[in-house]
Order: C-alpha cells, then structure tokens, then sequence
C-alpha cells in the first residue's frame, strides 16, 4: 500500500486544506484592504486639484494598489484551487525524513519526533505571527500618518516621500510575513511534514 492511500497521508491532506483555508481568509482579507484602498484613492485622486502632488500621489496608491490587490486576488484564486483538490497541490512533493518515516508508517497518530518538530515550529511560527501582525499595525499607522503629513506640506517633501514609499513596500513585506507565518502557526503539519 503506498502512503497516497494512508490514514497519515488523509490527515496531511486535511491539514494542508486547512493551510489554504487560513490563506483565503488572511489573504483574502488584505485582497479586500488593498481594492477598498484603491477605491478610496481613486476618489481623493478625482476631487484633487490638478497637476498637484496630491493628485500624483493618489494616483500612485491607487495603481499600486490595485497592482498589488490584483496580485493577491491571484493568490487566492490559486487557494482555491488547492482548498478544492489537496491531493493534486501535493503531488510530486518531496517530504523531509521526519515526515516520509511518518507517511510510511501509515498510522493517523503523529510520531513522537513529528510532534517534536511541530512543537519546534510552533515555538516560532505563534510568536512570529503575532509579532509580524503587530509590527503590521505599527507600520501601517506609522506609514499613514507619514502620507498625511507629506499631503499637507508643500515643500521640503524628498526624504518625506522616500520614507513613505519604503514605509509602504514594508508593510507590503509584513503583509506577507503576517500571512505566512499565520499559516504555518494555525496548519503546522503539512508544513513540518515537507520541510521537517
């Protein structure tokens, strides 16, 4: 009997479901952020004054945000699918040696060095989690209230400007940490049995 056809192997699955459920409603979420942003800045670039600042910086959040709204709705989609049908996502993959001693034995129970590493990951994955969320919330606040100020100013906007713009991309990074590590904290198994 092959491991494709094993109670550990049916457990992998449902845990690797649950890995793409946690993206759909995380990423899903930021999907639904980002596209409300772009909304709320297609509307301050219309009422904007022309050929202001202003109105090229709305215009920049809401392409970009789109853009990235975009991206993560792509994301999700490809969620979906692996929500859909687990089974297909994880043929072909290569699992670490903890977990394929696993597989091979069949049984659903978790070996004790299974449980051991997922322990291990645990121990890093929670605390990165909300760490990365909360470093998130900071940045976020920190990058908004940058953006109102440079909007308000009329000079002196240059190190102002390069500081939201990298604000921005860090939160775009924290994002994605948050989403990552969000997975792997809630659905640890798949990944421990992969990656050990």
């Amino acid at each position: 009997m092959s491991f494709e056809t094993s109670p550990a192997y049916d457990r992998v699955l449902a845990d690797d479901r649950n890995y793409h459920i946690v993206f759909l409603v995380v990423g899903g979420l930021f999907t639904v952020l980002l596209l409300l942003f772009c909304v709320f800045s297609w509307v301050r670039f219309r009422r904007a004054r022309r050929h202001t600042f202003e109105r090229r910086a709305y215009l920049g959040f809401g392409v970009t945000s789109l853009v990235l709204g975009l991206v993560m709705a792509v994301a999700v989609w490809a969620n979906v699918t692996s929500v859909v049908d687990p089974r297909r996502t994880l043929s072909g993959t290569a699992f670490s040696p903890v977990g394929r001693r696993w597989l091979e034995a069949g049984r659903a129970e978790l070996s004790p060095a299974l449980q051991r590493a997922i322990d291990e990951r645990l121990a890093w994955q929670r605390p990165k989690a909300v760490i990365c969320a909360v470093l998130l919330v900071g940045l976020v606040t920190l990058t908004v209230l940058l953006w109102r100020s440079l909007l308000r100013r009329s000079a002196g906007r240059r190190l102002l400007v390069g500081a939201g713009v990298l604000s921005a991309a860090g939160c775009v990074l924290l994002m994605l940490m948050v989403i990552g590590n969000t997975e792997g904290a809630l659905a640890p198994l798949t990944l421990t049995v992969i990656y050990g």
